[in-house]
């Protein structure tokens, strides 16, 4: 009998010592095998955005240095939080990551505590932009300054629209902050709310909106070629490319320094090698020639890039607090 409770003793032993070292071996294999598949981006917003943009931009760069392509799929809809709350909810194994913005991941959020989750309910892995914004109106405007605008605004409270990629996004943000640097209530101006960056410039286009606040990048070409015009931007200095375009700085309203942000994250618990996975390839494709070209297209000038948050942020905000003097025009 005892004899045989030893031998049961190192029958469990083996197997378990079997299971221990199939373990370690897996989570090791995993570990130098990432990634093994095509990875899903989901985006928050609809396409033809900024965000859109920047997604579609990466995943055509990315997969060089991932070496695995990435697939984009758009999953828009309050103001990205319901890709946000998809994406925190699916296994961790950097097979499901979104591209954030800081209107989805950090503005509507904590403009709406009562949501199931707030900033941090993702893992954040890697900045690959920031974005300064511009002040824009339909070329048969009567606002030609921006001193037209806060005139109108103060002597017709309630009158005059703008349009924004949902609640809390970087052009709701945007505008609210202009109306409480004039000292106006939130309601001054009406939001016109769309699903996408997209949407919400082509409603300026079409003068279904009295002004938009918005990235540069989806308006660069639209106000070069005198589809909208430029009242003001967010940039330290004037851009080059738009040298009669002030500053709000210039103006008098150096408050309004709305900056964006994109970047990478995935679900919550996602393993250290699968942030520097991303960390090292997002570092790569923003100094790639692919990268640089694609921004060139829609910016002429050439700024250091800021690509990539410190690898002790993970479950940080991307490092937002430095964003109105790093700037990546993209």
């Amino acid at each position: 009998m005892k004899r045989r409770s030893i031998n049961y003793l190192i029958v469990v032993c083996m197997v378990f010592s079997l299971f221990m070292l199939t373990f370690v071996s897996s989570a090791l294999c995993g570990a130098g095998e990432y990634p093994e598949r095509t990875i899903m981006l989901y985006v928050p917003f609809g396409a033809g955005g900024a965000t859109d943009l920047a997604a579609r931009t990466l995943s055509s760069a990315i997969p060089d240095f991932l070496g695995k392509p990435v697939m984009v799929v758009n999953k828009p809809g309050a103001s990205g939080s319901i890709c946000m709350d998809f994406v925190r909810k699916q296994k961790p194994d950097g097979y499901s990551m979104m591209m954030t913005a800081i209107g989805t991941n950090a503005l509507y959020v904590a403009m709406n505590p009562r949501l199931p989750f707030s900033w941090d309910a993702v893992d954040y892995c890697a900045r690959t932009q920031l974005n300064p914004n511009m002040l824009v109106v339909h070329p048969k405007s009567p606002f030609k300054t921006f001193g037209d605008l806060a005139k109108a605004l103060k002597n017709n409270p309630g009158k005059y629209k703008y349009s924004t990629a949902g609640p809390g996004c970087i052009q709701h943000l945007g505008a609210v902050m202009i109306l409480e640097e004039l000292g106006l209530p939130n309601d001054a101006a009406i939001a016109v709310h769309y699903d996408s960056g997209r949407a919400c410039t082509l409603a300026a286009v079409q003068r279904e909106v009295d002004f938009l606040t918005c990235n540069v990048v989806p308006l660069f070409g639209l106000v070069k070629g005198g589809k909208l015009r430029g009242l003001a931007v967010t940039t330290p200095e004037r851009l080059p490319d738009f040298p009669d375009i002030p500053t709000y700085t210039e103006l008098g309203h150096p408050r309004i320094d709305v900056v964006g942000w994109r970047g990478i994250a995935g679900p919550p618990g996602i393993p250290d090698y699968v942030v520097k996975t991303w960390e090292d390839a997002v570092k790569k494709t923003t100094q790639s020639k692919y990268w640089l070209k694609e921004r060139s297209l829609v910016m002429s000038h050439h700024i250091k890039i800021q690509g990539i948050i410190p690898p002790s942020s993970k479950g940080s905000s991307l490092g937002t607090g430095d964003c109105l003097r790093n700037w990546d025009f993209w």
